[in-house]
């Protein structure tokens, strides 16, 4: 870690003492104009990004809450089924009765029309 400091202030040292640049006006500008550039790139990409991390988070808010409504169904599933098990059919819903509703009226219709 000192070798490495002592390394960047001679290299430092060096580049002020022999490496002297100068630039022109419209390389200042170019510079400046990549620059200005840049950061509004920046930005926008900063932005993006927080839009995005927004998104993620409704996103994950909504499949939170579609779980839940899953879940709510599948426990309401298991109560209907457990209620079919519990419920018993009704006198006049069974098939004997039926049976005899629809078979009595046409044996007094087939009689009827015997005795014709």
């Amino acid at each position: 870690m000192m070798k490495l400091q002592s390394f960047l202030k001679i290299l430092l040292l060096s580049n002020i003492v022999f490496g002297q640049v100068t630039l022109s006006k419209e390389e200042v500008r170019n510079i400046a104009n990549k620059i200005d550039s840049l950061q509004t790139a920046d930005s926008l990409n900063n932005s993006i990004i927080e839009d995005f991390r927004l998104k993620s988070e409704l996103d994950e808010l909504a499949i939170a809450e579609l779980e839940q409504q899953i879940k709510t169904h599948e426990d309401t599933i298991k109560l209907l089924g457990k209620k079919v098990t519990l419920v018993k059919p009704r006198w006049y819903e069974g098939k004997f009765f039926w049976g005899l509703t629809g078979a009595l009226p046409a044996y007094y219709i087939g009689y009827l029309i015997g005795k014709l």
